[in-house]
């Protein structure tokens, strides 16, 4: 673990590529923060089980050691595979009393990565949550962090970088990811608080983590509110962005102003609570409509966006891009929907769900090219065909999933077109009830 690793590399810049195919957007920011030689503990925000680690894994090109819960280590040869890539078990009271002493050898090989200068990862919330809201921190990185520098008379310049990840969606597929680092907290700060009051600075220095990522991530604080505020965003989020400038990134625009819109509900909350409720009661209001007549919001939002003549370009577009679809299609529809399909019933945990989509995938679908190259050059007789086939496999999938998602929409379409008068009348009110919601949103956010 204390040296570079060239396995390790090879299978972080395939995994790194599987998060390409699989992510529509990328996004990462702060990078230019992160200190060049000196000991680093990353510490981010914790929502979507191994996909968060990856995400920081595959976003910065330090190999760091990540401690993780003890239980993924039952095993020795669990134990041996997690760590050949580079992580640590961490002990929890969940994991035994008797347990907990076993925490002072893996700081101690810490304490030693740290004096060599190498850099470390673990999440101060010490649990995932699956949804965004950020839980209270724990003591282990502070006390990981003074007690390296205590040993070494606070020599070690050790850094603290706050990490926030964002998923535009937990388990589904194509979805946005931004990781953002933030500035780093240096431990020498802390080193006359230490000798005074070691616990209360430990309990300064969590506090300070925890300050410092809250403003990377999309954070809903409201504990009784929470889908009320997720229904807000989803409902104005856009309108919301159009009336403000953050970034000129369109991925960033839009994360930015999210968050800012939340802040703004979160004021309204607080200081005009009327306001709030009755703004509440219309969202529910809408979303109860829709829910009876079996309409969806992007069913809503297409109807406000309908077009005779767009429609018939769509259709037109669609047909187009068949060929590319069914080359796509065809080469990567087994290895993507059936584990799919088994896991969605097996994971109990649905916030499980993206890492065992994510692992099956890193092992089936390079297992299926190979079995469909064998085919093509035994019906082409061409190791040329079958290598060219072989390497458009993987991109031509991920372009065919964006064709997938257009067919969908066009299909959502000519349902609007196919409605009754009475379920016309039922969108057409929906239609009108979202767009006074958004309104009152838009106007709220600026009270």
């Amino acid at each position: 673990m204390r040296s570079w690793s060239l396995g390790y590399e090879l299978i972080r810049t395939y995994v790194r590529f599987a998060f390409w195919l699989t992510h529509k957007k990328i996004v990462v920011t702060g990078k230019h923060l992160i200190p060049e030689g000196k000991p680093i503990i990353f510490a981010a925000n914790h929502q979507n089980a191994l996909m968060d680690p990856l995400a920081i894994t595959c976003t910065n090109r330090l190999q760091m050691v990540w401690l993780a819960r003890a239980d993924l280590f039952k095993t020795k040869v669990a134990s041996a595979i997690l760590n050949y890539f580079k992580m640590l078990p961490v002990y929890r009271i969940r994991d035994g009393k008797d347990n907990l002493s076993n925490n002072e050898h893996i700081f101690a090989q810490v304490t030693q990565l740290l004096e060599n200068k190498q850099s470390v990862a673990l999440f101060p919330e010490a649990a995932h949550s699956g949804i965004r809201q950020m839980l209270p921190h724990k003591k282990a990185i502070p006390r990981i962090a003074l007690e390296a520098e205590a040993k070494n008379n606070f020599q070690l310049d050790l850094q603290i970088v706050p990490v926030g990840i964002y998923y535009s969606h937990y388990w589904w597929f194509n979805r946005t990811l931004i990781v953002e680092y933030g500035s780093p907290i240096s431990i020498d700060n802390y080193r006359e608080d230490y000798t005074t009051n070691p616990q209360k600075t430990m309990l300064t220095l969590r506090d300070e983590i925890q300050d410092r990522i809250l403003p990377l991530t999309l954070n809903i604080s409201s504990q009784n509110h929470y889908e009320d505020y997720e229904n807000i965003r989803q409902v104005a989020g856009k309108a919301f962005s159009a009336t403000n400038s953050f970034s000129a990134n369109k991925t960033l625009q839009q994360y930015l102003s999210d968050k800012e819109l939340i802040a703004k509900i979160e004021q309204l909350e607080t200081n005009f609570p009327e306001k709030f409720e009755a703004l509440l009661e219309e969202c529910t209001r809408y979303f109860r409509l829709i829910s009876e007549n079996g309409l969806s919001d992007e069913q809503v939002v297409l109807a406000q966006n309908h077009s005779f003549l767009r429609m018939v370009g769509k259709i037109g577009a669609a047909f187009a891009v068949f060929p590319f679809f069914a080359f796509g299609f065809v080469f990567n529809a087994l290895p993507f929907f059936i584990p799919r399909a088994i896991l969605r019933r097996k994971v109990k945990n649905i916030t499980f769900l993206s890492t065992f989509n994510f692992v099956a995938g890193l092992i089936l679908f390079p297992v299926f090219y190979l079995m469909e190259t064998a085919a093509i050059i035994a019906l082409t007789h061409s190791w040329a065909i079958g290598l060219a086939a072989f390497i458009l496999m993987p991109f031509a999938g991920k372009y065919a999933w964006k064709i997938l998602e257009f067919y969908r929409l066009i299909v959502t379409e000519l349902k609007l077109l196919t409605f009754g008068k009475t379920s016309g009348e039922k969108l057409f009110q929906a239609m009108k009830q979202r767009e006074e919601l958004v309104n009152q949103i838009i106007a709220n956010s600026k009270a």
